[in-house]
């Protein structure tokens, strides 16, 4: 496994490097073994999640329910949809596996009328003891990831010129996208997704929004954006690489090097395997989990800073940017970018 050097502005660096229930623990066999049981996942894990995750939203402020029957009553959706949609994007094997408990993916317009409550009822998990509003999780959780890209341009971008085009690959409905956008007012971002439903969506919801002129919604592939050589800024994958297997990971670091000017940023944040959090969830929480995330093995045991090293990034570090999730950041080396 390769070094890393971490830096923490929440807690200290746990011990335990993952979670037992993930990765080939045997805590984490007896999981996969139930989760494989197609009879109870169908039956019994997969309704459980789904109710579990609308009716702890609910409970909290976040109206899952009302906010997805107003998207899908919205008629303007389709031809969005339609002006959004490539139809020459093909779509990797594992993008059409179900996961987050939905047989289809992300490619289904239930999974992009839900992608909102379900990401503002994330950010309250995060904060479970503050009494603080869907609205204000969200901006807390988004300004800590913000701030550490900041205090990383900071310190090993350009400092004379702000960025100039950012990439936000896996934008989804396009939360992430507006909060950096926000953060960086003279960049133009494009927002990359693979759902076509996804992206309609985000243009829906960043209509006569401030700065929307600035965003760009695209279908296409992180794995092969179509950009030019050396193109943009900062490439940025927020709570993506959990939901990608380790193969696919690779070519996603591989092609942000690629489109990365020298110097550029790249930028993911996604859950903590060494979180304490995390490590305890309750066993109904992380099988649940478990049950809706097919590549969690993966994730929680990838050496993230050693991988973008072997990329070609440099200036490597890790933020623990809140008490769930964790903030990886490098730069694009001039010498690797030559030999790339």
């Amino acid at each position: 496994m390769a070094s890393s050097s971490s830096s923490s502005s929440v807690s200290s660096t746990q011990e335990k490097q993952k979670p037992d229930w993930a990765g080939d623990d045997f805590l984490s066999k007896v999981v996969d073994a139930a989760i494989s049981n197609k009879v109870l996942y169908e039956l019994v894990m997969k309704p459980m999640a789904r109710r579990t995750l609308i009716n702890t939203a609910e409970k909290n402020g976040v109206a899952w329910r009302d906010i997805a029957a107003a998207l899908e009553a919205d008629p303007s959706l389709e031809a969005r949809f339609a002006a959004v949609e490539n139809q020459a994007v093909k779509y990797p094997e594992y993008y059409l596996r179900p996961f987050h408990a939905y047989a289809e993916g992300n490619m289904c317009w239930l999974a992009a009328f839900e992608a909102e409550p379900a990401t503002y009822s994330m950010a309250l998990r995060v904060y479970p003891k503050d009494r603080i509003t869907a609205d204000d999780a969200q901006g807390r959780l988004r300004d800590s990831y913000t701030s550490a890209l900041r205090a990383h341009v900071i310190a090993h971008g350009d400092g004379a010129n702000e960025p100039k085009v950012i990439v936000d690959v896996g934008c989804g409905v396009g939360i992430s996208s507006r909060y950096i956008s926000d953060a960086f007012p003279a960049a133009e971002l494009i927002g990359l997704d693979l759902s076509p439903y996804m992206l309609a969506v985000a243009a829906h919801r960043d209509e006569e929004q401030p700065g929307a002129e600035r965003r760009t919604w695209v279908h296409g592939k992180g794995e092969d954006t179509g950009m030019a050589d050396g193109s943009v800024d900062v490439v940025s994958m927020a709570f993506i690489i959990h939901e990608c297997p380790e193969h696919a990971t690779r070519a996603l670091m591989m092609e942000a090097a690629r489109i990365l000017k020298p110097g550029g940023t790249f930028v993911m944040t996604d859950n903590n395997p060494k979180s304490a959090v995390i490590q305890n969830l309750p066993p109904a929480l992380f099988t649940l989990m478990k049950s809706t995330e097919p590549h969690s093995n993966e994730y929680y045991t990838i050496d993230v800073e050693g991988m973008l090293r072997e990329c070609g990034f440099e200036h490597v570090h890790t933020e623990d940017t809140d008490p769930r999730h964790r903030t990886v950041l490098g730069s694009r080396g001039a010498e690797q970018y030559a030999a790339l």
